[in-house]
């Protein structure tokens, strides 16, 4: 008899089989658990979202699209809206209006002149802006909107005109101090007059620019332009000066008015990195690198937001533990990026203007990702980690961990987690009165 056939051979195979059997029904479980997730995600509007108040109170937020048909609806058929590329797809698309840049603008140079345009001072912006726009279209109140993305547009910019922020290419000037105070540069530029309108005693120049649509929660902005050029306009216009890549071709890219031609010479093209068949200088190169140091922390200005190395005191929140499964925050979350998720007084400030108790936050070098939590879900603590991902230090409060993202979590050798595209290690912490401590422990991981 062989040894898989005596009895105790048989009750190994049995038992192996048993195991194999579980094995694949929990991995079944698990697959049909992460599908489901992907497919409510996959399947919710991508222009209107469910919110819910402090109170409980649950709502849908529906600006982006009554913001769209506002354009639509009270707008001439030859209106040109001038946005971050980021809304160009929508504008054109349920808008039917022509978007001054979109999601296949691959020109780098006119997405910094555009960035170039939206962060400059009001009058200094509106001098360029006639002769491109008749509206420009601000996305507002929190979370993930422009002024969040503000200091990419900045550094975008500085990339082709050097002189936005010289001798920084992360523009650090350009941002926030602890606590949400915007830096001169911040102050005056376009971006944050139009995102700030009527706001904490803030407003646009309206001989300028014509505030002229607000959403019902105020989550876009819109604003009329004031003494448009129309011989610009009508010189963009005439097909005579568009240039095609062939007689006939559908492909004919537009050229700048002529009195944006001061502004075209500054222009310095950018080899980015994806161009491999153009040689790049050893300037470029410096500034690549310096750009790339600065952004993953391991080099930066001492007078820009968040430098100086560190801050004192304690922000007012508490360490709870670290995940890297974005499920595990809950599904009511509300997204945010850019200093809200490199440090820590930014994510307070994020939480509580979102009316949460909670907030996540997952750093990539000067900027990075964060959540404001209402309620985290029963069961969290079940994910939880604690690697070196999970420690990488918060930029105003370098004792204290605020997660990883990306090149950063690479750097500390930590991988996705099961089921996860991205790269995450979120640092959660609850919101609590500053300089409140906590009864037991004194780490400062503990301590907040």
């Amino acid at each position: 008899m062989a040894v898989a056939d005596s009895p105790g051979g048989v009750k190994t195979r049995l038992c192996m089989g048993l195991a194999l059997a579980l094995a694949t029904i929990y991995a079944y479980y698990d697959f049909h658990a992460y599908c489901h997730r992907m497919a409510e995600g996959s399947s919710q509007p991508q222009i209107m979202f469910k919110a819910t108040y402090s109170n409980g109170q649950t709502v849908m937020v529906d600006d982006y699209r009554e913001a769209y048909w506002w354009l639509r609806d009270k707008t001439p058929e030859d209106a040109r809206v001038m946005a971050w590329w980021d809304y160009g797809y929508q504008i054109t698309g349920i808008a039917n209006r022509t978007s001054v840049a979109d999601g296949n603008t691959w020109n780098h140079e006119h997405i910094a002149t555009l960035g170039r345009i939206l962060t400059a001072p009001q009058e200094e912006a509106h001098s360029y802006a006639r002769h491109l726009a008749d509206y420009v279209l601000v996305w507002a109140g929190g979370g993930g909107d422009d002024l969040a993305k503000s200091p990419h547009m900045a550094r975008i910019g500085n990339s082709v005109f050097r002189d936005i922020c010289p001798g920084d290419p992360t523009c650090s000037k350009f941002g926030f101090y602890q606590g949400g105070q915007p830096t001169p540069m911040m102050e005056e530029c376009l971006l944050y007059k139009l995102t700030m309108h009527g706001q904490r005693g803030i407003a646009a120049n309206e001989s300028l620019f014509q505030h002229v649509f607000t959403s019902r929660y105020g989550k876009v902005r819109i604003f009329k332009v004031r003494r448009v050029s129309l011989k610009s306009k009508k010189w963009v216009a005439d097909p005579a000066n568009r240039r095609c890549d062939a007689p006939g071709s559908w492909y004919c890219v537009g050229q700048y008015p002529p009195a944006l031609a001061p502004l075209i010479a500054r222009r310095k093209n950018f080899a980015q990195l994806e161009d491999f068949n153009t040689k790049r200088s050893s300037e470029d190169e410096a500034y690549d690198k310096e750009y790339h140091e600065r952004m993953s922390g391991r080099k930066g200005p001492s007078d820009g937001p968040g430098g100086g190395g560190g801050s004192k005191g304690r922000p007012g929140l508490w360490y709870l533990g670290c995940v890297g499964a974005e499920a595990l925050l809950g599904e009511e979350r509300t997204y945010s990026g850019g200093a809200d998720g490199s440090t820590l007084a930014e994510a307070r400030a994020f939480a509580k203007e979102a009316g949460s108790r909670y907030v996540a936050l997952a750093r990539s070098g000067m900027d990075g990702h964060a959540f404001a939590i209402p309620a985290l879900p029963p069961g969290w603590k079940a994910g939880s980690l604690d690697d070196a991902g999970c420690s990488t230090p918060c930029l105003d409060f370098q004792a204290y961990g605020c997660g990883c993202a990306d090149e950063l979590c690479a750097e500390a050798g930590v991988s996705a987690v099961r089921g996860e595209e991205h790269v995450r290690r979120w640092a959660i912490y609850e919101v609590v009165a500053k300089g409140k401590k906590k009864a037991k422990k004194g780490s400062p991981k503990d301590e907040m």
